[in-house]
């Protein structure tokens, strides 16, 4: 077992009512290849990390529905929030541990979770402990109590991408226009030949 092990969301608002996005365990492999004493049970192409998650006042434990590949373990990668790092989805959907039932993840609830590492032969190799509690959101009770905050997104950026938009928009019916009025073709002017000497 990992302990202590940081889990933490993707960002600080990386929920919907149905979804969790979590980071990835940045140096896991690493923490238990330095611990084992057989790091060849698994190489980091061949091991995978399995997600578990509890439901706060549920006995039971479920799993993420698929299994994630062995991040990166760099400084640089682990401090990077940008969109397209790899988070850690948790939802729509769990499966039970045995994959016999699939549970829904709701509005509004509490949900812990833990990372597993599995090697090729599917047998556990380290186990972080359960994480504290994350909430998913709760459903709006109409379209006027929704969320309609930019989030992290700043003010500038906001600016800057209505800017951006607004020009493309412009950019393009401009060159629509080009294409639906055409100038009139040139033609040559003959003289007559009755205005010939």
């Amino acid at each position: 077992m990992v302990k202590d092990y940081p889990i933490s969301l993707y960002y600080r608002d990386s929920r919907l009512s149905s979804v969790l996005w979590f980071r990835p365990p940045y140096c896991l492999y690493e923490l238990w290849a330095t611990e084992t004493l057989d790091s060849s049970q698994a190489t980091r192409q061949t091991a995978t990390i399995e997600i578990q998650v509890k439901l706060a006042g549920d006995k039971g434990v479920y799993k993420a529905t698929q299994r994630f590949p062995i991040p990166i373990c760099s400084p640089t990668v682990a401090q990077s929030l940008a969109l397209g790092d790899h988070a850690y989805e948790i939802g729509p959907a769990l499966a039970c541990l045995n994959d016999t039932c699939i549970r829904a993840v709701l509005p509004g609830r509490k949900y812990s979770v833990k990372f597993l590492l599995y090697n090729q032969e599917q047998a556990v190799l380290a186990t972080t402990g359960w994480s504290r509690h994350f909430r998913t959101r709760d459903m709006p009770h109409d379209f006027r109590t929704m969320d309609t905050d930019f989030g992290s997104h700043s003010t500038e950026m906001v600016v800057i991408t209505a800017l951006t938009s607004t020009a493309v928009f412009l950019l393009l019916a401009a060159a629509g226009l080009a294409l639906v009025v055409r100038p009139p073709r040139a033609f040559s002017i003959g003289i007559p030949l009755w205005c010939r000497s």
